[in-house]
Parts: C-alpha cells; sequence; structure tokens
C-alpha cells in the first residue's frame, strides 16, 4: 500500500494535489490542521492487483468466499467510514468556530442541554452577528421558550375526563395521586372518581383502592366484565375522572387494544407521560406507540433525576404537543406543578451548565454539528470515498 502525506494551503488545494499525485482512486486516511495555517493529510492508493490466469480450482475458491469473511470486510469498511466522519464532523465543527464563534458558542450550550442538531440549528441561526456571546445566548434562549408549547393552566382543576398513557416507570399512577390528592384538598371528594385498566398487574389495583380509600374517592377497574365506556357511564355524575393505563413494551398486542379503547370514547383526553430521564429513542417510541390514540398533551416527570432536559422539550416542539405538568420528587401531592415554559428552559440550562464540562459532549457536539451541516465540495469527496 502506497502512503502519501501531503501539505497544503487549505483542503481543497491538498485534494487537488492529492488528485494529480496519486489519481481518483486515492483514500483520504486522515487529515488536520496545522499549528502554522493550512492542513496535512494521508492519503492511500491500494496498488492493484497482479493478474495472472486462475486454474478452474482457485476460480472456484475465490467464487465462495465464506460469508463470515465477507461479513468482517463490511465491517471494517464501516468501521473505516465511521473514523472517516467523525474526522469530517470535527474539521466542519473547526471551520465554523473559527469562522462564526458566537454562533458556535450557541452550540455548544445547547448541545450541553441535550438539544438535537435539528433544532439546535433553527436556535443557532437566530444568533445575529455584531453582538456579544450574552447578548446572542439571551435572545437565543427567549426563541426557545417561545417554541415550547405548554398548556399554560391548571386543565385538572376544571375538571374532565383524563387518561394516562406511557412507558412501564413513567410514573402514570403516581402522576395521578398527586393530581387527585391536590383536588381532593382544594375541592372535596364527592366530585371524584379513579380508573384503572390495568389488567396485568394487582399491585397497580391496590395502589389504587388505597389511595381511593385515605382520599374517600370512588375506584374503578376495567376489566372483561366491566368495559371503560360503561365504567365512565357510571361515573358520569364525577366532576374529575383520572384514569391509569398499563405500561406495557411497544408492540404489545394488548397495548395496542387499550390504546385503541380509549381512542374510541369520546370526550377523553390522552395525556402521554414521559420521563425525562429516558434516552430520545425510547420517548421518541413512546410517542410513536402511544400517539394512535389521540394524544393532546404531556407530563414530563422525574425532572428531578434528569441530566438533560432537551431531548425531551424537542420531542415536545417537533410534535407541537403541550406540556401540560411537571413532576420532580415522590412526595404527594406537594412534587407537582403546572409547566411554564420560561422554568422548563431555565432547568434546562442549569442542567446543560453542568453537563458542558463532560469530555463526551464535545464529541456529540462535532456529530449533531456535522450531522446538520450541508458539507463543502472537498468534504462531499471525503464523505463520498
Amino acid at each position: 500500500m502506497q502512503l502519501k502525506k501531503i501539505q497544503a494551503k487549505d483542503m481543497r488545494q491538498a485534494m487537488m494535489q492529492v488528485r494529480d499525485e496519486l489519481g481518483d482512486d486515492a483514500a483520504i486516511l486522515s487529515s488536520r490542521s496545522l499549528p502554522a495555517g493550512g492542513v496535512e493529510v494521508i492519503a492511500t492508493l491500494a496498488p492493484a492487483a497482479p493478474v495472472s490466469k486462475p486454474v478452474a480450482a482457485a476460480k472456484s475458491a475465490e467464487a465462495n468466499v465464506s460469508k463470515a469473511e465477507f461479513g468482517a470486510m463490511r465491517s471494517e469498511l464501516h468501521s473505516i467510514r465511521t473514523l472517516l466522519q467523525q474526522r469530517i464532523n470535527g474539521l466542519a465543527w473547526e471551520q465554523f468556530s473559527n469562522r462564526s464563534p458566537a454562533q458556535a458558542v450557541v452550540w455548544e450550550r445547547l448541545t450541553a442541554m441535550g438539544i438535537p442538531g435539528f433544532l439546535t440549528r433553527q436556535l443557532a441561526d437566530k444568533a445575529a452577528t455584531g453582538k456579544t456571546i450574552d447578548q446572542n445566548w439571551k435572545q437565543v434562549l427567549a426563541a426557545l421558550v417561545k417554541t415550547v408549547p405548554v398548556v399554560g393552566s391548571d386543565p385538572v382543576q376544571a375538571g374532565g375526563r383524563f387518561a394516562f398513557v406511557g412507558p412501564t416507570g413513567a410514573g402514570k399512577t403516581t402522576t395521578i395521586a398527586k393530581l387527585a390528592t391536590r383536588y381532593v384538598l382544594e375541592q372535596g371528594a364527592d366530585s371524584v372518581a379513579l380508573v384503572t385498566t390495568d389488567s396485568f398487574r394487582l399491585a397497580a389495583h391496590e395502589q389504587l383502592r388505597t389511595l381511593g380509600r385515605i382520599l374517600g374517592v370512588t375506584v374503578k377497574v376495567v376489566d372483561e366484565q366491566h368495559t371503560l365506556a360503561e365504567t365512565l357511564a357510571g361515573l358520569s355524575h364525577k366532576k374529575l375522572i383520572l384514569i391509569d393505563t398499563a405500561g406495557l413494551p411497544a408492540g404489545h398486542p394488548e397495548q395496542q387494544r387499550q390504546l385503541a379503547i380509549l381512542r374510541s370514547v369520546i370526550n377523553l383526553q390522552k395525556w402521554l407521560v414521559l420521563p425525562v430521564t429516558s434516552q430520545a429513542q425510547v420517548l421518541r417510541s413512546a410517542w410513536k406507540t402511544c400517539s394512535t390514540a389521540g394524544i393532546s398533551a404531556c407530563i414530563l416527570t422525574h425532572m428531578d433525576e434528569a441530566c438533560v432536559l432537551g431531548d425531551a422539550l424537542a420531542l415536545a416542539i417537533e410534535q407541537k404537543l403541550p406540556v401540560a405538568y411537571e413532576t420532580f420528587g415522590q412526595a404527594i401531592p406537594d412534587d407537582i406543578a403546572v409547566a411554564q415554559a420560561t422554568a422548563l428552559v431555565r432547568r434546562a440550562v442549569s442542567l446543560g451548565r453542568q453537563q458542558a464540562e463532560v469530555p463526551v459532549e464535545r464529541e456529540r457536539l462535532m456529530t449533531e454539528y456535522g450531522g446538520q451541516t450541508a458539507l463543502t465540495p472537498d468534504l462531499r469527496r471525503m464523505a463520498s470515498i
């Protein structure tokens, strides 16, 4: 394998020199910026394999390359491409941060908050040239506050029928306990009812029944003998009905059946309970699964345990899903509050400051930026090798 180290004023000239000296089949192995200015690339051109007249046995052996060997080759190529993409992201970020330092600071801070690349791009574009970093940052945060959708009022206090859906461990039952307790303390127990459709966990029934006994409110269980529609019809005189549901794995047949039942009930608000401690993929999976029921708002839980809030806020913004409440502890009924956009962003910023010094965030920063950046011709050529 032939290796060639080339130094040039910029990447464009380096690529032209690589093509001139090694031809169009050259591959870039690495690139870096030089302290004195310019760039250095290391390129290679693997020599063509010598052509010989194969015998029949050799032909047969070559034609029957094992799947294991082929898989190993694909894995190696994937690793090389991943490494190259990382280098391209790093080079793109370096060029951007040198060209637009104010916007680069915005990218760094938003990434530390957990804001994904697509939303960071939209917000960073609002950073104006000619302003200080602090002025730009305040402008970006103001734009983020306006973008976060919230219900704004305290919807449960006005009464209604609300079903809580979401993944296992999201905090659905605890959230219901907080809202029910607060309502009873303020308006009394006579007009409140609790309903559970969770036929999988007996503990869930007992937890709700225990809460009902403490508060003095009606508790009903939906099962094969009592449908949700029949249960709600029997509770039509209640001003507030809170419905707990089973947290089931995505794709579980019972989950789809449960969501279909909720969707068929009129005058029923469905709220998605999202634990902000979950990864972005988990949050998006919960939304994708439960959105078929007709979700009207969400509740962000486990705020006291969160490292970042960006993924949850981005999902709410992207899906135009208003946040009704946030919860931040196990205390009933205290650890719950009506969601306010300013408070959510303030908490996200505070957590972001704590994450800003974590080394792995630098790699995420370059990855997020690289994924949202239109490549220059030279970088695009490198990415296609």
